[in-house]
């Protein structure tokens, strides 16, 4: 069988060194993580750019086109409809000539959210304890990422600092607290609409 080939539009460096790690158990399950495609420049995500990014990975190697596209969104402080919905809404009237499903998924609040969800690695990597976050409902931690430089002390956290992180944690443990994170599994896995 072949595997199922994944692209996976996101919004920096650090969602693009990170979500191949997260989504490493992925390969032996039929699916192929092809590319984590991100706005150059460090432009911002918007539609405009998801829409230039599919386009570009969509025509790129025409023989082997990619199977789905997921756009990965941070929801920061709003609320995921207002974030996913204009994503969603605009997206397929833009890529009338892809024949790939595109689905929108987000993390709640910022995929360092995630990080939180398996505590036990996420101390064992920084050798101290992890503060006053619930890591049993990682999705409501307030500004996950200022936490986590915080935590990181005199170590600034960079783009390899968090592919380190995502590389020493347990995927499972992460879809088991955190809804969005396993709704984003599922847009990857097996097209489930995430939001």
């Amino acid at each position: 069988m072949t595997p199922k080939r994944v692209v996976v539009i996101a919004s920096g460096e650090t969602e693009r060194r990170a979500l191949p790690r997260l989504l490493s158990p992925l390969r032996g399950q039929g699916i192929a993580l092809r590319e984590v495609l991100v706005p150059p420049r460090h432009m911002a995500l918007t539609v405009d750019m998801a829409e230039k990014l599919i386009k570009a990975a969509w025509y790129a190697n025409p023989s082997e086109p990619p199977a789905k596209f997921v756009v990965l969104v941070d929801v920061d402080r709003s609320t995921p409809e207002d974030v996913v919905g204009p994503i969603r809404s605009a997206l397929p009237g833009r890529l009338s000539g892809i024949g790939a499903d595109v689905l929108v998924a987000y993390a709640q609040q910022h995929l360092e959210a995630w990080y939180f969800a398996d505590s036990q690695n996420l101390r064992a990597y920084l050798r101290r304890a992890l503060g006053s976050v619930d890591a049993s409902a990682p999705d409501g931690i307030e500004d996950p990422k200022r936490h986590l430089m915080g935590l990181l002390a005199e170590r600034s956290y960079t783009a390899r600092i968090s592919e380190e992180i995502a590389a020493s944690l347990d995927a499972s443990t992460i879809s088991g607290r955190s809804p969005s994170f396993r709704r984003f599994v599922a847009a990857v896995r097996n097209g489930t609409a995430a939001g």
